[in-house]
């Protein structure tokens, strides 16, 4: 394929999904397009992955330093004493002393004109490099999105679960209530008893265990987004492609791990050049201007102007120019294999997910199934008890499997929605454009824009899979 914009990519990927709306919703109540604005905004580790960008938008400025005008001014100024002596016409010695304010300032100009391509290969350094650090940002930035979707979905199943086990301990403590009012007519045994009492303190240890996770999620949750969980909404469900050929040709063209990859490519092709520069000639013009007062040579003030060319061949290094282009051609090997090995992450994490996610579907499906069936086995085995068909340890069997079987249906639920995550980020749609969130998105572009003028569009990946 050839280059793709990776804006268009975006643009492509956003198309995977259904909008997340707010919708209209009880007081109070909070939907997953919220969670993930609030971490999009607030989220400290997203702000401290900007600043890092900001970092590398520098590198660029610097480069383009080298080849432009500088100018230095340097100055000294002092005082000094001088004691001499010497024979006069006299014959007798004599002795002067003579005190001096002595004074200098210099201003030098150095204009580079050749440096052997060097000040080009640095600026392509710098700019591969100031694109990968914004692909990594996204991926930083989907991270964080991830995580904060992870822990909204983990909430809501926390209590979920929370709910089906508080509910169990009050459906036991209806038993024991009844396997001991058996007992007080004579129907029951104490055996019927102790077995409710044993249910009923493995469910207060599984509700005592359910609410330490819920109390694990909300944290998780507070520390994505800043806020306690309040009134969660459903999760909408997402968009995906429609298989996985058509994921992995996605995944390829709009992963930002890949993306930066090739940036680093580029970056170490460039770094190639920069090492090569080093055995070319280089040749610049400087001018100094200089003035100076009350030196010791008895001048009290001269002044001074040079203009020249400063012509530099590099003609012995010792090997060490040499060393430096084989040991950038040796990282831009290993940059390219990195990738290759890159392209195969990509390819396995997005065949895991879309494994994962197939199980997921099938497993919910059977844990609904499994809930219908266990909920009318529970209803008829209490029938069945009270008609004397069925005994008190079959009425609790019963209870526990439809307490699993909620349990399992939730837990599929969960799983399912973080493993639609989990595709969507090895796709490279899970940040805040893909995900179309209505927040005054951050511009990397604009502050380099700002310092030096360039807007660097991510659109120069050379991608070239089959």
């Amino acid at each position: 394929m050839g280059i793709m914009s990776i804006n268009t990519l975006r643009n492509l990927a956003a198309g995977l999904m259904l909008s997340i709306g707010s919708g209209a919703g009880p007081a109070q109540a909070e939907t997953l397009q919220e969670a993930l604005m609030s971490a999009y905004t607030g989220n400290p580790g997203l702000m401290a992955e900007r600043a890092r960008v900001r970092e590398f938008d520098e590198n660029y400025v610097q480069a383009q330093s080298r080849g432009l005008l500088s100018s230095n001014l340097s100055g000294s100024a002092g005082w000094s004493s001088v004691r001499s002596s010497g024979t006069g016409f006299s014959g007798a010695g004599e002795t002067a002393i003579t005190h001096n304010q002595p004074a200098s300032l210099q201003l030098q100009v150095i204009q580079p004109v050749y440096q052997g391509g060097r000040v080009g290969a640095l600026k392509a350094q710098a700019r591969a490099g100031v694109l990968s650090a914004r692909q990594n940002l996204r991926n930083i930035e989907q991270s964080i999105l991830l995580s904060t979707a992870a822990a909204y979905s983990d909430v809501i199943s926390a209590e979920e679960a929370a709910r089906i086990r508080r509910n169990g301990v009050r459906v036991l403590a209806q038993q024991k209530n009844a396997a001991q009012a058996r007992f007080e007519v004579g129907e029951g045994t104490r055996t019927d008893i102790a077995l409710a009492d044993s249910r009923m303190a493995a469910a207060e240890i599984g509700l005592a265990q359910a609410d330490a996770r819920l109390q694990v999620a909300r944290a998780s949750y507070v520390r994505a987004t800043g806020h306690m969980p309040e009134n969660l909404q459903p999760v909408p469900e997402f968009i995906l492609p429609q298989n996985l050929t058509e994921a992995i040709r996605i995944g390829r063209n709009n992963n930002p791990q890949l993306i930066a990859a090739v940036f680093n490519e580029e970056a170490a092709e460039a770094g190639i050049e920069v090492a090569k520069s080093a055995r070319r000639p280089s040749l610049s013009i400087n001018a100094t201007a200089q003035g100076v007062r009350d030196q010791l040579s008895g001048i009290s003030e001269a002044g001074t102007v040079t203009i020249a060319a400063q012509f530099t061949v590099p003609l012995l290094t010792g090997g060490a120019n040499s060393s430096r282009v084989r040991a950038a051609k040796a990282a831009a090997a290993r940059s390219r294999f990195e990738t290759r090995d890159l392209e195969r992450a990509v390819d396995q994490a997005i065949v895991t997910s879309w494994a994962n996610l197939d199980a997921a579907r099938r497993s919910l499906d059977a844990s609904r199934k499994q809930v219908e069936a266990a909920e009318f086995a529970f209803e008829g085995t209490k029938l069945e008890q009270q008609l004397g068909t069925r005994s008190t340890i079959d009425v609790l069997n019963a209870e526990q499997e439809l307490l699993e079987a909620r349990l399992a249906a939730v837990n599929s639920r969960n799983s399912l929605e973080r493993t639609s995550y989990e595709l969507l980020a090895a796709l490279g749609a899970f940040d805040a454009g893909s995900l179309q969130l209505p927040v005054d998105q951050y511009d990397p572009e604009g502050n380099s824009q700002e310092i030096n003028g360039n807007r660097f569009p991510d659109g120069t990946a050379r991608l070239t899979y089959p």
